[in-house]
């Protein structure tokens, strides 16, 4: 997950052709049709081509670096509420990722997180956090292409209602690898 990340910062114009190949069966009734899969979406064509635009005159950045920790505090977070069917960047117990990071790193650290559900590979999750369809801040996007994100943890699991679920947990801090 780490590294299809990482190639969509490292040649953002590369992964502009992944997503325009991706997207070539979009119907204008906003259905994507993948295989036998059906993804109906709330913008359609507008998202797409606007981060299709937007990934083409981006500059590329540097990778971000897999921090050990970081994973551990993303997939704490799809262990406590994957199981419940919860969405958002909150626990249970109203912490977000900066504190989960902090927890596990053990020091304060400052972070952002992108979660996504649902989808069927490392690559359909980074590509449903570019186009950030229905999402009118585009964010997802946004943290992708933070500059000031040095590492990266991932966390995937299952989760009831959306079938599997992806965090992210970007920090600004060049976390080692262990």
């Amino acid at each position: 997950m780490a590294a299809e990340i990482n190639l969509a910062r490292t040649n953002p114009r590369a992964y502009a052709e992944i997503i325009e190949q991706y997207f070539a069966r979009l119907g204008d009734d906003r259905v994507n049709r993948q295989g036998d899969e059906q993804i109906l979406m709330d913008e359609g064509r507008p998202a797409v081509a606007e981060a299709i635009a937007f990934l083409r005159s981006a500059e590329p950045l540097p990778p971000l670096s897999l921090n050990w920790c970081l994973s551990q505090a993303a997939q704490d977070h799809v262990a406590r509420t994957g199981p419940l069917g919860t969405i958002g960047h909150e626990d249970p117990d109203g912490r977000g990722p900066s504190e989960r990071a902090s927890d596990r790193i053990g020091h304060r650290v400052y972070c952002g997180e992108n979660i996504s559900y649902g989808r069927n590979s490392p690559r359909e999750h980074v590509i449903a956090l570019l186009v950030d369809d229905g999402v009118a801040s585009r964010g997802h996007r946004g943290n992708i292409f933070r500059q000031s994100y040095k590492s990266i943890g991932v966390g995937v699991g299952s989760h009831v209602r959306f079938r599997n679920m992806t965090v992210h947990v970007m920090c600004m801090d060049d976390l080692p690898a262990g």
